[in-house]
């Protein structure tokens, strides 16, 4: 089983979904905003897949930072990471945990039926 996290109203997470769905993929969905994650497994996201990857930097919330700010984050990973998890919707979505423990993050559906 895949398990598939993210917010439901992201047009991402959606996709996912439904490729889930329509190709009988067994899944289960995790919601950031009512199962936030803990530090570990924001941590080792990061150190799996880097943290360039799996912070959305091209998002709104982002953009609305300050220029100080998201420069400071850039500068800092364990802030950035800390930031990350106090707001999760910075983190790209969707993050797929496969059986064989691996990761994606955001749309890479080309490697989504090889990993399940």
């Amino acid at each position: 089983m895949i398990v598939i996290y993210g917010i439901p109203s992201c047009g991402s997470v959606k996709k996912a979904l439904f490729w889930a769905k329509s190709h009988a993929i067994a899944h289960e969905f995790r919601n950031f905003r009512t199962e936030p994650i803990d530090a570990a497994t924001l941590h080792d996201w990061v150190e799996r897949v880097g943290l360039d990857v799996l912070c959305n930097k091209k998002g709104l919330f982002w953009r609305k930072l300050d220029a100080a700010q998201r420069e400071a984050l850039a500068a800092d990973p364990a802030a950035l990471e800390a930031f990350m998890l106090e707001n999760p919707v910075l983190i790209k979505r969707p993050v797929i945990v496969y059986p064989d423990g691996t990761i994606t993050a955001g749309v890479v559906e080309p490697q989504w039926p090889a990993r399940c």
